[in-house]
């Protein structure tokens, strides 16, 4: 699990694990499509522009199904409900509310471009299932999506293969609140209405710069004007520097407030004598982990590789265009019930399935009636005529 891989020097900038994943998995996909789409006569370029359409409204689409499925117990009681359900940077995405997202706006784009729509979309099938085995991958990084507990009795793992998430982890946590595991009382904190939970490992791995970062930044301001009075600096220097030493003791103070949940447990500025410092609690925390699990995301990435290549070698030997859409949706659909069945981070609220599982259940049935009508037109789509590109304009 590694939700933040490394931070750009200078830039400060934090790169995260499921975005990078999502973004090598959709440039790749494209990339691969448009390569596809070339070896059959088909517009690339058209490729590319049904990326984005897709990237667009499939991150839309998945995002507000996320949204929905979890909102009592992700959203609903967040202090900033709006940052909440914009913030993609953990992940919360899911997948069926990007197909659901994302296929409407792509059959709209290829109708208006009046091209066929079944070549098109059994170009791009393999490519949905190879950037979906990336995103899995980002889903292992961030530790989300895992799998049921794969332990024996004395807590060893049970397949050589079982994973173990560290602390802080939702697999950790779901554990915990399903009493499979225990933690010590030092890293459980009470919120305002009684209940308890353990401290968010953003806060019990936070950096020394976060940490000391507003301390630091105050310590700087109050420095500053202090030289500017012993110096007898001109008025408008000094209130210039009393107003930044006031938004940085301010900033102090949030910061603090912020750092509320671990100052009940620890001093994580090392003022305090007798209280655990942030390193010791974190020390400790680092000792704690899930118990081993099936590492269902890879599970998820295999499957979805192995269907990207088998897809791909029908669309070689297919002879009736929209027939590779068909069977994903079929494949897939089928692949994903069995997964569902290895997860454990779904309700069963639909029908005695996950909302997943239902939607695969629904997607089988549409792959077959897909078929059905694939056998009442002809082998190839009539618009499927070979791209020709526009010449180029000749030079005066």
């Amino acid at each position: 699990m590694r939700p933040e891989l490394f931070t750009i020097p200078l830039l400060g900038w934090t790169i995260k694990g499921y975005g990078l994943m999502l973004m090598i998995g959709f440039l790749s996909g494209i990339w691969l499509a448009a390569r596809r789409a070339a070896k059959v006569k088909a517009d690339p370029d058209l490729i590319i522009n049904m990326g984005f359409i897709a990237l667009i409204f499939g991150v839309i689409g998945a995002r507000a199904f996320y949204v929905i499925h979890y909102w009592e117990s992700s959203f609903a009681r967040q202090p900033n409900i709006f940052w909440a359900v914009v913030n993609l940077t953990s992940g919360g995405l899911e997948f069926y509310g990007g197909v659901i997202g994302a296929l409407p706006a792509l059959l709209a784009y290829l109708v208006y471009k009046r091209v066929s729509v079944r070549m098109y979309v059994d170009i791009m099938a393999p490519s949905l299932m190879w950037g979906l085995a990336f995103g899995r991958m980002g889903c292992f990084l961030n530790g989300c999506c895992w799998g049921g507990v794969c332990a024996t009795e004395d807590g060893r793992k049970a397949l050589p293969w079982a994973v173990s998430f560290p602390y802080g982890s939702p697999a950790m946590a779901s554990q915990w609140l399903s009493r499979q595991m225990t933690l010590p009382a030092e890293l459980i904190y009470v919120g305002a209405a009684g209940e308890a939970s353990p401290i968010p490992r953003d806060l019990m791995f936070m950096s020394q710069e976060k940490l000391f970062g507003p301390v630091r930044a105050f310590e700087k301001a109050q420095e500053a004007l202090k030289q500017a009075r012993d110096s007898q600096a001109d008025a408008k220097t000094i209130e210039r520097l009393k107003s930044r030493a006031k938004r940085a003791e301010e900033a102090l103070q949030r910061h603090k407030a912020n750092l509320g949940i671990l100052q009940t447990k620890a001093d994580p500025f090392g003022q305090e004598a007798g209280k655990m410092t942030l390193s010791e609690l974190s020390d400790l925390a680092r000792t704690f982990r899930s118990l081993p699990v099936h590492p269902a995301q890879l599970y998820a990435s295999i499957n979805a590789l192995l269907l990207s290549g088998l897809l791909s070698a029908v669309f070689v030997f297919r002879k009736r265009h929209g027939i590779v859409l068909c069977l994903m949706l079929i494949l897939k659909g089928a692949s994903r019930i069995v997964l569902e069945n290895v997860r454990v981070d779904n309700p069963l609220d639909t029908a005695g399935l996950t909302i997943s599982g239902a939607l695969s259940a629904a997607m089988i049935v549409l792959g077959i009636i897909g078929i059905m009508i694939l056998y009442r037109l002809p082998l190839r789509s009539p618009r499927a005529v070979a791209y020709v590109p526009a010449p180029m304009p000749q030079k005066q």
